[in-house]
């Protein structure tokens, strides 16, 4: 693992080159996997940063590609056609980046625990991965980082609301009707009905904010917690992969996800890049140095969810 604070920031490139000359090699197909903005959302990766690097890719002789798939909400990334357009206007076009740039929903099946994962067949069929995240909020995840990435961005609209259904809650046991659960739901998807908890499939995104906070102990989701199929969705995407590199970005750390239209401004200053082979390394790297930063969980205050929690199920995914 390597950490370049931010105040070093000019010696990303020579150090990444060094990393990558050592990991891929020459005729590899790279698919660099990144989010390409949800407009007017201006807090993504830009396009010349990753020009940048997609030169240095090119310069090893590698054939780079960008990647990412389309989402299940309305918005300017929820067809192909749409994210194209989305992605031309933010700068991410082959004439500019100076490589393909491929959206798609093809895929191959990969069976999991919980899930049989359409993982997004380019990353699929590509030789090596490089992801770049920018780690930011995340409602649903506590924040966004690499494992968010892949086990939301690396799949099919199908396993992405599958990995949102499954998780939603349902109860185990009855109702003492305190509304805790009404009070935490960052979504009002519940409330409370003769003094019961009543919810509202159509809004919840199975966050599991409430199973996690219910202080009566009678929630549990439908087939597994979020942050455990949110695991299984990234290690679908790499578990045949032996050519991995994670290259995190803290810097403009917002409230809520690059996918959101407006993320709801900037919460911490900007700390630097994290760079790792391993996908679990890159990211509990990332939540130490923010919350270091902050002195305290920072987005377990804001969205009373640890990311701690999908970090630890990745863990377990790549012990076993």
């Amino acid at each position: 693992m390597i950490f370049i604070d931010i105040k070093e920031k000019g010696k990303l490139f020579n150090i990444l080159k060094e990393q990558l000359k050592n990991l891929f090699k020459e005729g590899d197909k790279v698919a660099v996997k990144l989010h390409m903005g949800e407009p007017p959302n201006p807090y993504h990766l830009k396009a010349d940063m990753v020009k940048k690097i997609i030169s240095i890719l090119k310069k090893l002789k590698l054939k780079p590609f960008l990647f990412d798939s389309i989402v299940i909400y309305p918005g300017g990334r929820d067809t192909v056609e749409k994210y194209k357009e989305t992605t031309r206007k933010n700068g991410f076009y082959e004439k500019n980046i100076g490589c393909p740039v491929i959206i798609s929903d093809d895929y191959i099946e990969v069976k999991t625990e919980n899930l049989n994962v359409q993982v997004c067949k380019p990353l699929a069929e590509a030789t090596a991965l490089l992801v770049l995240s920018h780690v930011k909020g995340h409602m649903c995840s506590g924040f966004g980082g690499a494992i968010k990435n892949l086990g939301m961005g690396g799949v099919t609209k199908k396993t992405k609301a599958d990995i949102h259904g499954l998780a939603e809650p349902v109860f185990k046991g009855e109702c003492k009707g305190c509304g805790v659960c009404v009070e935490c739901c960052p979504v009002e998807a519940i409330k409370l009905e003769n003094k019961k908890a009543v919810f509202n499939y159509s809004k919840c995104w199975g966050c599991g904010v409430c199973i996690l906070n219910c202080k009566n102990n009678v929630l549990k989701p439908k087939k597994a917690m979020f942050d455990a199929l949110l695991a299984e969705g990234a290690y679908a995407v790499i578990k045949n992969k032996r050519k991995q590199f994670y290259l995190n970005f803290l810097q403009d750390i917002t409230k809520l996800c690059d996918c959101c239209s407006d993320p709801e401004g900037i919460v911490l200053e900007d700390i630097g890049m994290v760079l790792s082979k391993n996908i679990v390394e890159a990211d509990k790297t990332s939540f130490d140095l923010i919350n270091k930063k902050a002195g305290k969980d920072l987005f377990l205050e804001i969205h009373k969810k640890s990311p701690l929690l999908h970090i630890k199920e990745m863990e377990k995914l790549i012990k076993c």
